[in-house]
């Protein structure tokens, strides 16, 4: 078993992480210790691109190779072991699911979860492990984040349609009407009765050639007028509709539950 004491001059160092056969899987990243014993649990490397999660793995049957750590596992156990969040802290869940998948722990049986780990020293109970030097712990909580989204609500369009309605209007029209007058001839001259005085010598003159035709017949025709209403069309343009958008603001209020950690204390004797 490695001492802490070890591991941390590894670590100052820049000591590589190695797989079984002595390739190296990359350098060591973090130490983590375990909670209850203070003794070196855990050690992470870079065993893929930056940015990614560093893999985990448990230093339980490794050596010292100089000043890198030899791990009894391949490089592709390592490689493809679970990720795990770095924040500091691994839980008794998140370390017991690292131990199953290196075979430190037996397996799930149904719902059953073995709380024990077996290795060559023996039966060890799984505690949680945090980075070497590190007596923190990280506290999350969930925050809402509200956003808006544009979205179609309605749809308007203008058109137009042809109605028919009836309209009255009143016109004032003319018309002729046919008025009869008889004068009396007085001593062959005729007067007026609405006291117009006597006939012109040309009048006379139309008396006296009428009186000519006398019992031969005679026919005036006289041709009446009136006006008519009559009713046209005209398009004439009206009024001119348009649309347009206005953009209104309110306020809405929105919410949600969210979950936060709280951190307490626990005394346990000793």
């Amino acid at each position: 078993m490695i001492s802490l004491e070890q591991m941390k001059n590894s670590m100052n160092s820049g000591a590589n992480v190695l797989s079984e056969d002595g390739a190296v899987l990359g350098p060591m990243g973090q130490l983590y210790v375990d909670d209850a014993t203070g003794e070196p649990s855990w050690v992470t490397v870079a065993t893929h691109k930056m940015g990614n999660p560093e893999s985990f793995a448990p230093l339980n049957g490794a050596t010292l190779d100089g000043h890198d750590v030899r791990l009894p596992y391949t490089h592709s156990k390592v490689y493809d072991s679970p990720k795990m969040s770095q924040d500091g802290h691994l839980s008794p869940e998140e370390e017991q699911h690292l131990l199953r998948y290196y075979g430190l722990m037996a397996p799930k049986d149904g719902d059953v979860v073995a709380d024990e780990r077996t290795s060559d020293a023996g039966a060890v109970r799984p505690q949680s492990s945090r980075p070497e030097g590190d007596y923190a712990m990280t506290r999350s909580e969930e925050q809402l984040r509200v956003s808006t989204e544009i979205r179609e609500t309605e749809r308007v369009r203008l058109v137009k349609r042809v109605v028919t309605e009836d309209v009255t209007m009143t016109v004032q029209i003319r018309r002729e009407e046919l008025v009869v007058e008889r004068v009396p001839v007085k001593d062959g001259t005729p007067f007026y009765d609405d006291g117009k005085g006597s006939y012109t010598d040309a009048e006379r003159e139309r008396l006296y050639s009428a009186v000519e035709t006398a019992f031969n017949g005679d026919t005036v025709e006289v041709v009446l007028y009136e006006e008519k209403p009559r009713v046209e069309l005209d398009v004439v343009p009206i009024e001119r509709v348009r649309v347009r958008r206005d953009v209104h603001t309110q306020d809405e209020v929105v919410g949600g539950q969210v979950r936060k950690e709280v951190i307490e204390t626990e005394r346990v004797e000793l």
